[in-house]
């Protein structure tokens, strides 16, 4: 009995765990389409076929439901960015060339996930006070990636700006800029920010 019972549980955590995910693509969808004013709770409820206040107890909100379909559109399954990068397995490879491959392809296919979604993330955080903190928090993860990815591809002492000019280089603006505004093709992206990366992290001449 108490076999079944644990299985009925895991099959209901693992259900809920998938209808949560589905909500999420469905309000990714509707953020895209629609921006952040005119995409609620009830209109992503009624799209993904289930309640208002499912939505809102699994998300916790507008802005919670916001970031789960940021992480979504961005990140799929990998959880936050740190876990995702953490997931590559990148300690274990020993080439630094294979590395920056691994983690350009990775940039690459975040970024073009979560560009659609970043113009209505920054709107919504000038309307909202939750979403703004979710952003900070974000932000904060990203930085942390940005030393994670100094440390992995270093081959030396760096410069003292070597983690910041890595943050910028991977941030979502900057591939906007350049895919979605300067009409880069996904492959000059990945060789110019291949270039970038390794320009960062070069070892300092002064060290």
């Amino acid at each position: 009995m108490t076999t079944k019972r644990r299985y009925d549980t895991t099959g209901r955590r693992a259900a809920a765990e998938e209808r949560r995910w589905r909500i999420a693509g469905v309000a990714a969808d509707l953020f895209t389409r629609q921006g952040w004013s005119a995409t609620t709770i009830a209109g992503v409820a009624e799209a993904a076929g289930v309640s208002p206040e499912l939505v809102s107890g699994a998300f916790g909100g507008k802005a919670g439901l916001f970031m789960a379909a940021f992480r979504h559109a961005s990140l799929g399954h990998g959880g936050t960015l740190p876990t995702a990068l953490a997931a590559l397995h990148l300690d274990d490879e020993p080439d630094v060339a294979a590395r920056l491959d691994r983690i350009v392809a990775f940039a690459c296919e975040t970024l073009a996930g979560m560009a659609p979604l970043v113009p209505v993330l920054s709107f919504g955080a000038d309307q909202d006070d939750e979403l703004r903190a979710l952003m900070v928090g974000a932000e904060q993860r990203h930085a942390q990636t940005a030393e994670d990815v100094v440390r992995l591809l270093a081959t030396g002492p760096v410069r003292d700006d070597a983690v910041d000019e890595v943050y910028v280089l991977t941030r979502a603006e900057a591939y906007l800029a350049l895919v979605h505004q300067r009409g880069w093709s996904s492959e000059h992206y990945a060789r110019w920010l291949r270039r970038s990366l390794l320009a960062a992290v070069a070892p300092d001449p002064g060290a």
